[in-house]
Formats: C-alpha cells, sequence, structure tokens
C-alpha cells in the first residue's frame, strides 16, 4: 500500500497588514514618505493611464520584474482609487530564512524577517510560493483579498531580470485569473533596472517608464497558454 502524500505544509499568510491600523499608517506613509522617496531615484513617465478610467476594482496588475523598486513605482504611476488597494505578490522562497529560520543563521533570519515585516506591513505584501508547494492555499487568500475589495499587483516571470528583458511568465498567472475571474491589467515597466539593479545596494537616479494596457479576461484550464497572453500583451506595451 503506498503512502499518502504529505499535505502541503499552512503558509501563514499576512493579517496584521489587513487591519485597520496598517491600512491608516499605508495610507499616511505612501504619500507623505515612501513615494515622495522612490521618486527622488526614479523619475516616472505614465501612459495608458485612460485604459483603467472605466475599471472597476479589483482587478490583477500584471508586470514584468525588473528590480525591487518595481513596486513603489508602479505604486506611485496608479491612480488613487487603485494604489491604496493594493496587495503585491511576492516570491515566498526570497524569504525562505524567515519561513524556515532552523535553516540559516540568526543574523541571515533577522536580516530576512525585518524585511518581510517591513514588505508586509508598508506595501502589503504577501508571499505567494513559486516552487513550494501551497498554490491552493495562496489562491484562496488573494480570493478573500478580491472579495474585500483589493486588486492585486503580480510579477509573472517569478524573478528579476538581468538586463531588462521579459522572461517567460509562470502559469501560475493564468491559474491565478481563470479562477479568481478577475480581470487582468498587463503593465510593462522600462528602465527600473537602471535605478536598482538586482546586483545593487543603493538606488541611482533614472528615468523609467511605466504603460498600463488594456485589460483582458482569461477563462479556461490551460493555464500555460493562457500564460502566454499576458507575456504577449506586456510584451505588446
Amino acid at each position: 500500500m503506498k503512502p499518502a502524500p504529505a499535505r502541503p505544509e499552512p503558509i501563514q499568510f499576512p493579517t496584521y497588514n489587513r487591519t485597520w491600523f496598517a491600512r491608516a499608517v499605508r495610507r499616511l506613509a505612501l504619500p507623505f514618505w515612501l513615494l515622495p522617496l522612490a521618486r527622488i531615484w526614479a523619475h516616472i513617465r505614465v501612459s495608458g493611464r485612460e485604459n483603467l478610467t472605466a475599471i472597476h476594482r479589483p482587478v490583477i496588475f500584471a508586470s514584468n520584474h525588473q528590480s525591487h523598486f518595481d513596486v513603489p513605482v508602479i505604486l506611485a504611476a496608479m491612480p488613487a482609487r487603485f494604489r491604496y488597494h493594493v496587495s503585491t505578490a511576492m516570491s515566498k522562497e526570497f524569504f525562505d530564512a524567515h519561513f524556515y529560520p532552523e535553516k540559516f543563521t540568526r543574523r541571515e533570519w533577522f536580516t530576512n524577517s525585518l524585511n518581510y515585516w517591513l514588505s508586509t506591513f508598508f506595501f502589503n505584501t504577501f508571499p505567494l510560493p513559486q516552487y513550494h508547494s501551497g498554490a491552493g492555499q495562496a489562491i484562496r487568500y488573494m480570493g478573500e483579498l478580491v472579495e474585500q475589495g483589493s486588486s492585486i499587483l503580480i510579477f509573472p516571470e517569478g524573478d528579476r531580470t538581468w538586463h531588462g528583458e521579459i522572461l517567460k511568465f509562470q502559469p501560475g498567472i493564468g491559474m491565478i485569473a481563470s479562477h479568481l475571474d478577475t480581470p487582468v491589467v498587463p503593465v510593462r515597466i522600462v528602465g527600473v533596472d537602471r535605478v536598482l539593479h538586482r546586483t545593487a545596494w543603493w538606488p541611482h537616479m533614472g528615468r523609467v517608464e511605466v504603460r498600463f494596457g488594456t485589460p483582458i479576461t482569461l477563462t479556461g484550464e490551460n493555464f500555460a497558454d493562457l500564460a502566454a497572453r499576458v507575456e504577449a500583451a506586456v510584451r505588446a506595451l
């Protein structure tokens, strides 16, 4: 008799960042501190905002991924009615030291956990597994966010690029959008890798672009093809 397959390890999704206190702090920190600071380094040119005028949130914003600076740049480019109601998916594996402290040194755990707490609190992020199990849990969590009126910002490549190129989009974006029955807004960012490259410890001033595309609806079970549609829409911007 074959042993039963192991159940996926439960993911501890953050809830503190959805409290009234956290929302109030972000409502002050984003416009008066975090985004003005980002704009000092990234001189942002925005196009395609007209594609958002007829949209009633929630939606999924699907963007290419160049830098840790991507999130504040995209938030700064969004209309305010979206900006303060967005939850951003981040790679759970990037925070392995936070989730599996026994495998790392105390220093690695501390710095990784500090980054986790700061990003979840100030940027309303949540972990999304790229390689570990837990996709079903993540979709249920995102379903709760959407039901509460939050849009979702996701980077379907799953990793930052080295030279600004666009990598293949992972099927997860197709599965998420299809299951949540939520429109996808393609987003393309240009030049953010030159502001904060993945190898850099400190940003450099530079011009960046954020382009919003026309929303698309994804249905069906061929998640790879659905992801390819989103990738093509992003590349076309």
